[in-house]
Order: structure tokens, then C-alpha cells, then sequence
């Protein structure tokens, strides 16, 4: 079975590209759990700034997807991204730890896929 990176971003591509997708799915979860830990404290504004600062990052993984060359895994990358950015902005207007533990598990998730996608390519 073919490496779904590999077929996403090309053979080339995947050390630069990887490394820096990695980095910025560990940064996004790193903020998910500083804004879970602002909702548990109070702290109103901390937790919008936070946010905020996610959805950005995670509207620029969205924005940067390459449909063509990604086919099905880049159409559900889009998905999943569409879906936490309204997990999140629920969890904004509701203070929803919940709702920010599901993008969490989310991105966690695709951060665990795109790691085994570059063991293999290693």
C-alpha cells in the first residue's frame, strides 16, 4: 500500500513539508489545551485570544491543501478541518471543554497519521 503522504505531497516534498506540519499540528494542540485550561479558569479572554489564534492556524492548514495532487485524503482533510473550525467556535460562544477535546483527538489524530506517513517514507 502506497505511503497516503507520500501520494499527497510528493516524494520530494515530504521531509520539509512533514517536518512543518508536524510542528504546527503539535503548536495547535499545545493551544487547544491552553485554551481548555482558560474556559477551567475563568479566563474569558485568554480563551478567545487562543482560539482565535487556532482557528487561524488551522484555516491556513485548510487553505493549504492541494486537492489535486491529494485527491479523497485532501477532500477529507478539508472535512475534518470544516469540522473543528465549528467545534471551535461553538466551544468559544459555550465554553465547551468538550467540544475543544474533540479537535484535540482530531488533530491528534491526523498528527499520529502524518508521523507514521514519514516513519515509512524514512
Amino acid at each position: 500500500m502506497e505511503n497516503p503522504y507520500k501520494a499527497y505531497a510528493g516524494e520530494e516534498e515530504i521531509t520539509d513539508k512533514g517536518e512543518l506540519l508536524l510542528e504546527a499540528y503539535k503548536r495547535v494542540i499545545e493551544n487547544l489545551k491552553l485554551a481548555k485550561s482558560a474556559i477551567e479558569e475563568g479566563n474569558v479572554k485568554l480563551k478567545a485570544e487562543i482560539l482565535s489564534k487556532v482557528t487561524s492556524a488551522i484555516a491556513v492548514l485548510q487553505a493549504s491543501l492541494d486537492f489535486e495532487k491529494g485527491g479523497e485524503i485532501a477532500e477529507n482533510l478539508n472535512k475534518l478541518y470544516d469540522f473543528c473550525m465549528l467545534e471551535l467556535v461553538k466551544a468559544n460562544a459555550r465554553n465547551e471543554t468538550e467540544r475543544i477535546d474533540n479537535v484535540i483527538d482530531i488533530i491528534s489524530t491526523i498528527l499520529d497519521g502524518f508521523k507514521n506517513a514519514l516513519k515509512e517514507k524514512k
